[in-house]
């Protein structure tokens, strides 16, 4: 028989607070056994896939895409697994470097707005605050400047 930890030992060992770990076992990403008097008892593969779960969360997947990638696992290792494992990665890609150029284009706003000394460049209804509220032109909706004062 493995050693086995309660929900307070195990949270200490892999990182994650005992609410977390009740949490998980709610929506099914680990279902630990149970004692007869009903406490949750983790075993070493409890552990790990604790620590997948916490590494993956750190590294931006949402538990969405972690339960895809848990099943894909527990799949093993057979001919459909990588074709699956490369589709997921490469959909986070995507969305990371979207999530990349939305940020670089921010960053030039925030720079924009800087180097004009705060001054958002157009005023009205719309203009809540320029560094936050004026979309870059690549989308659109920029807002227009105003025309200079005479």
């Amino acid at each position: 028989m493995s050693v086995t930890h309660t929900v307070k030992d195990t949270a200490a060992r892999v990182g994650l607070p005992s609410r977390t770990l009740r949490y998980y076992d709610r929506i099914g990403l680990v279902c630990p056994p149970r004692t007869p008097a009903g406490y949750r008892v983790y075993g070493p593969e409890d552990e790990g896939r604790l620590r997948f779960v916490r590494q993956a969360k750190s590294l931006g997947f949402s538990l969405a895409e972690i339960r895809e990638l848990i099943a894909v696992a527990e799949r093993g290792c057979s001919e459909g697994v990588m074709p699956e494992v490369e589709r997921l990665l490469g959909e986070k890609i995507a969305a990371i470097d979207a999530q990349v150029a939305d940020l670089g284009a921010f960053r030039e706003r925030l720079v924009a707005f800087q180097a004009r000394g705060g001054d958002p460049g157009f005023s009205g209804p719309d203009a809540f605050c320029g560094c936050l509220s004026q979309a870059d032109a690549a989308d659109g909706t920029a807002a227009p400047a105003p025309a200079p004062a005479s």
